[in-house]
């Protein structure tokens, strides 16, 4: 028996007509709230998952690696063992992932600390010197944050160097700047709302809507920014060699000889139930 999952059900454990392979595509909001909500409590494992591997400071870059590894397959509508990819995720390239993660918590205290200096340096001297100077560090830190959208994923799913990541991130989010500033905008928004939510609810919901959040935002900036690595990157390099993108082997037909089942598509009906005999009766 299926069992249904918090938020509706789940198309992958239901029966049904099948999925058609030219199914329209949907919307993308909607394609998001499937991802997303299919996958609910997985998604508050990763988030708990991520949040433990964070505790020591050192491994934040390797566990953020972990849960984009895991949201990578979601993203492109393959379930996976979420423990299994985490793990290799984490432990894949410690070498980039570990310098990524202290520089981005180096940057976001210096950022901070900015944001409260300046302010009063311009308060005590007079001077508007110091605003612009505020104006700048936050332009500066916004185009670090939304190249920090790409660096991760890339890291994860290309075999680029350091170098090449940072040089491409910073192109891909001035290529996709209106995308990356409605990812930015809703991961703000997300941040402020669990911020509410948290301080007014009780301390059971307290525990939920942090780890929602974790893996809520990571779906956000992967699903929005992980079409443009692809577009602008992995697609090009499959092209010039000729070859198709091994992403998407999962979706082509098996030959004859391979398949072990036929695909029915929207062919495929759920089987009727039969009825069971009567209570007392002896079948001979």
């Amino acid at each position: 028996m299926a069992i249904i999952p918090f938020f509706g059900r789940n198309r992958h454990e239901t029966p049904g007509p099948g999925i058609s392979k030219d199914r329209p595509q949907k919307k993308p909001f909607f394609r998001f709230m499937e991802m997303y909500f299919e996958r609910f409590w997985k998604m508050v494992r990763l988030s708990l998952l991520t949040f433990i591997a964070c505790i020591p400071i050192v491994t934040v870059g390797p566990a953020i690696a972990g849960m984009t590894k895991v949201l990578h397959s979601y993203v492109l509508d393959k379930d996976t063992f979420l423990w299994n990819d985490f793990k290799k995720g984490f432990t894949a390239d410690l070498k980039k992932t570990i310098p990524v993660g202290l520089v981005d918590i180096v940057f976001v205290i210096s950022f901070l600390c900015s944001l409260n200096i300046y302010p009063q340096l311009a308060e005590q001297t007079g001077s508007s010197v110091f605003y612009v100077l505020c104006v700048i560090a936050v332009g500066f830190a916004l185009t670090v944050f939304m190249m920090n959208f790409f660096i991760f994923p890339m890291i994860v799913c290309t075999d680029l160097n350091m170098r090449q990541i940072v040089k491409n991130s910073f192109f891909l989010t001035a290529l996709g700047l209106k995308t990356n500033v409605i990812t930015l905008l809703l991961v703000i928004l997300t941040a402020a709302l669990m911020a509410v939510l948290t301080i007014l609810s009780s301390p059971a919901v307290l525990i939920l809507v942090p780890l929602m959040m974790i893996s809520f935002v990571g779906s956000l900036i992967m699903f929005n920014s992980y079409p443009q690595i692809q577009k602008h990157v992995i697609e090009p390099y499959y092209r010039e060699r000729g070859e198709s993108n091994p992403e998407y082997d999962y979706l082509k037909p098996l030959d004859a000889e391979d398949a072990v089942f036929v695909d029915m598509g929207e062919e495929e009906v759920p089987a009727e139930d039969t009825p069971s005999p009567k209570k007392g009766k002896v079948i001979s």
